[in-house]
């Protein structure tokens, strides 16, 4: 199995939920033969089948924070990913590894976290080595009533970090340095801001003080003011455009429903 990103929803927030202009199924991240699924709202298993990648081969779960467009889906993605679930004495066969909130937890049957082999409960700044692989918790300031972080996975040959959903921070730069891909949750254009998420225009300044630069930014979680029915346009060529010439970020990437990135690809 090559490293790579495939894109299972471009979308975030309620009206992308209700409408599926934009899926909202989070991301697949294959590292070192392993299968992870991150932020699986709703339809992500109909989004899998669709892109035609196999939820047998997931074996690591992740949840950011417990918002419904970005967990909506984990139990029918827990149970999907095994062929058989019990034995004929009705044991159930544990696989696989949740890695979320304390919070998150509350809205997970024990049926389903049964299934599981092991369960971590993380925050930023934990740290957890799953199969050679260090996991480190960014800093998210979203919600003051939700626990949440971002992921960061170190490897042999690269990093990668996802934001999850965030404001900018004191520190935001810091938490990357060293990246050389950031999965950025950018629901809003320009400096049309949000309280609780990234708009463009804010952000760029951090983007440009992580130090070494990034190398590639994946932009995503893009909300209905950025594209959508509600939108008077589809922003998201712009603000591609925008970064471009505004950051010092060799690669600016994105995402669509369905996209598949080859990892070997942006690191070239």
């Amino acid at each position: 199995m090559e490293d790579e990103i495939v894109i299972l929803g471009s979308g975030g927030g309620r009206h992308h939920i209700r409408t599926q202009y934009r899926a909202t199924g989070g991301i697949l991240y294959k590292f070192n033969g392993i299968q992870s699924h991150i932020d699986p709202g709703p339809g992500a298993i109909v989004r899998l089948n669709q892109f035609k990648e196999d939820p047998v081969k997931t074996e690591l779960f992740i949840v950011t924070h417990a918002h419904v467009d970005h967990y909506s889906d984990l139990s029918a993605i827990i149970e999907s990913s095994r062929e058989i679930l019990h034995d004929r004495n009705y044991n159930y066969y544990k696989k696989g590894t949740l890695i979320t909130t304390n919070e998150m937890l509350e809205y997970i049957s024990d049926y389903h976290l049964n299934m599981l082999e092991k369960i971590v409960k993380f925050e930023a700044g934990n740290r957890l080595i799953y199969k050679g692989v260090e996991i480190i918790g960014t800093k998210t300031v979203h919600s003051p009533e939700i626990d949440g972080f971002g992921i960061r996975f170190n490897l042999k040959n690269y990093s990668i970090a996802f934001t999850s959903d965030t404001m900018v921070y004191n520190g935001f730069s810091e938490e990357f340095s060293g990246c050389n891909i950031l999965i950025l949750n950018l629901l809003r254009p320009n400096s049309i801001v949000c309280k609780r998420h990234l708009c463009t225009d804010e952000v760029i300044p951090y983007l440009n003080n992580i130090n070494p630069p990034l190398d590639n930014l994946i932009i995503t979680h893009f909300g209905s003011y950025m594209d959508s029915p509600r939108s008077t346009k589809n922003y998201v060529p712009s603000q591609v455009i925008k970064l471009q010439v505004n950051t010092n970020i060799r690669n600016i990437v994105a995402a669509e429903d369905g996209l598949k990135i080859k990892i070997r690809k942006l690191l070239k």
